[in-house]
């Protein structure tokens, strides 16, 4: 079970970012949602006024007596309270709403820092499912904090106690006895309401949130599901799932029905208590019988506002449960700059641990200065990709296990300024990510906009420029759901020409001509090696081609992962994942 402290804190984290920036709006809402309430009250009571009193006005004169009656205020005020109520209504809805959206904008202001700030491999670690629930559906639950956890309690508290002042004006003992009794019962009362549903509406969010991963799990895994014959059982999981969502909501629904009930009732009684003591108090001469109707009225027109609050407070687990994943995310602080203007040396020193293998060596060492190229190859399994995720820090070696250095500049390159590490580095990695976007799109991501002509040329290096051309809308053109309509060897060299439209000062390019044929690949590769002569580069390939190293051999290095490092690599990871 979550801690309850832990809960307030975290509510009260996200109740601090809206206070902190938006007071004054707040403020503004507040009182226009007062004003709302309190023409409603004052209409139905001021109405219940008048009319009483025009009935009494009539029964005096039908009796013979005389009266005078003054109808032009109080129907002024009628009016007023009418036309209040409806523009104070329209215009909250509008503040309000405009504010809850400036709020998620800093929100989602705030998350997106904090995703700035994590490193690559904690970004891994999660799904992408679990990252759209935390960024969607989370988030939009946040929006109760202020709509219905925040304004209508404080509202409906205000106009308990502005209403028990008014009382207090005719009557100072049903005054303040109404408004204490209402306080205290409300009170007490949604204080034990929130407590009962917290955690069943919390089950319910973080339900919801795991039928949604279900769900995208097998559209996702089909054919692989339909293939295992094991469509029917995932969609069993499934099911149960939704299943749990439909228990749940009917007891939370069962919940908020009792407590309006009890709202309800309660409510009733105070009415019933209120019109007893004001017929005590007209039957003793303490006011009118108009007066009376009026006090009973106002008392009666609070039922709106304590109807309302049930259904409110019930997304109380929800809200928590929402503030409580995202508090770690908008807390995560920014990296460190690495402090340099760009990457003038990088050395790297990896080597198994003596308790691992005493007999073998297993030392890489190898330091590259700009203009170098480092070709390292290797098998498959040899280590290669597990080298280059280090080296561009995707994966954090065990040091228990390892001994692992990487310097940049003669400096360690620390944890927390991987994120700035990361903006001085390009890396292909063996899978193509091509997003579900048009090709220009997919070509300047993360880059500023750029001439159209750039595009061309990086195209034409990696001989892409006539397929572009022939496309139905040239660099606009769509490709498909995360390129769909693109063969892997025209993937490839997307990937490859949005490298080319960034400026790094380390280059790391895993099987880089992965789908292309040889001859293309020469071709490409010679272009490339020239484009990148004042940075660092380093391939990681299975083997040496033929037309490498290049133009420069005193620039190119070799360093191939032989048997020695596989045995090593292979007894270092059977033994993490003991």
């Amino acid at each position: 079970m979550r801690s309850p402290v832990y809960t307030r804190s975290a509510l009260y984290f996200w109740l601090r970012k809206v206070l902190g920036k938006q007071k004054k709006r707040l403020a503004i809402g507040f009182l226009l949602a007062l004003l709302t309430a309190l023409s409603a009250i004052g209409l139905l009571a001021l109405s219940g006024w008048l009319i009483t009193a025009t009935a009494i006005s009539g029964l005096v004169i039908m009796a013979g007596g005389g009266m005078m009656l003054e109808l032009y205020r109080p129907g002024g005020g009628i009016r007023l309270f009418a036309l209040s109520r409806t523009v104070g209504r329209y215009f909250e809805r509008l503040h309000n709403h405009d504010v809850v959206l400036s709020a998620i904008a800093g929100f989602r202001s705030s998350l997106f820092s904090g995703l700035l700030g994590l490193s690559v491999q904690q970004l891994r670690n999660t799904q992408d499912a679990e990252w759209l629930s935390r960024l969607t559906a989370d988030l939009d639950n946040l929006d109760s904090l202020l709509l219905r956890l925040l304004l209508p309690p404080v509202v409906a508290i205000c106009s308990v106690l502005l209403i028990a002042l008014f009382i207090s004006f005719f009557s100072l003992i049903l005054g303040w006895v109404s408004g204490v009794i209402t306080l205290m019962l409300g009170i007490a009362y949604f204080s034990w309401f929130t407590r009962k549903t917290s955690q069943l509406s919390s089950h319910y969010a973080g339900q919801i949130n795991q039928a949604r991963l279900l769900t995208i799990e097998h559209l996702q895994g089909q054919l692989e599901l339909q293939a295992a014959h094991l469509h029917h059982a995932h969609q069993s999981r499934s099911r149960h799932s939704l299943s749990q969502i439909g228990i749940l909501q009917f007891k939370l629904n069962q919940h908020i029905a009792n407590a309006q009930l009890i709202v309800t009732v309660c409510h009733g009684l105070l009415v019933i208590g209120v019109a007893i003591a004001a017929l005590a108090a007209y039957q003793h001469g303490v006011f009118s019988g108009s007066v009376a109707v009026m006090l009973f009225l106002a008392v009666f027109g609070l039922g709106e506002l304590l109807q309302n609050l049930p259904s409110q407070l019930g997304h109380w687990g929800k809200t928590r449960y929402a503030a409580e994943r995202l508090q770690p995310l908008a807390e995560q602080r920014a990296t460190q700059q690495i402090d340099m203007s760009a990457v003038e040396r990088i050395a790297m020193m990896l080597a198994a641990h003596p308790r691992v293998s005493s007999s073998i060596d297993t030392t890489i060492r190898f330091e590259l200065v700009p203009g170098q190229c480092l070709l390292i190859s290797g098998r498959s399994g040899s280590g290669k990709s597990t080298l280059a995720n280090l080296l561009a820090t995707l994966e954090i070696a065990d040091l228990s296990k390892t001994s692992y250095q990487l310097l940049s500049n003669d400096m360690p390159v620390q944890a927390q300024q991987i994120a700035s590490w990361h903006r001085q580095i390009a890396y292909l990695t063996q899978h193509n990510s091509i997003l579900a976007a048009s090709l220009y799109s997919n070509l300047t991501l993360g880059l500023e906009t750029i001439d159209e002509q750039r595009l061309w040329q990086v195209l034409t290096l990696v001989e892409l420029e006539q397929w572009a051309k022939h496309l139905p809308n040239g660099l606009h053109s769509w490709l498909g759901n995360t390129g769909s309509q693109l063969s892997g060897g025209q993937a490839r060299r997307v990937c490859l020409a949005r490298l080319l439209l960034k400026k790094p000062r380390l280059i790391l390019l895993d099987e880089p001509f992965n789908g292309i044929d040889a001859e293309m690949a020469e071709r490409i590769w010679k272009r490339l090696y020239q484009h990148w002569n004042d940075q660092i580069v380093i391939v990681l390939m299975h083997e040496r081609p033929a037309y490498f190293p290049g133009i420069d051999n005193q620039q190119f290095f070799e360093m191939k992962l032989d048997d020695e490092w596989d045995e090593a690599y292979n007894i270092t990871q059977q033994k993490r994942l003991q």
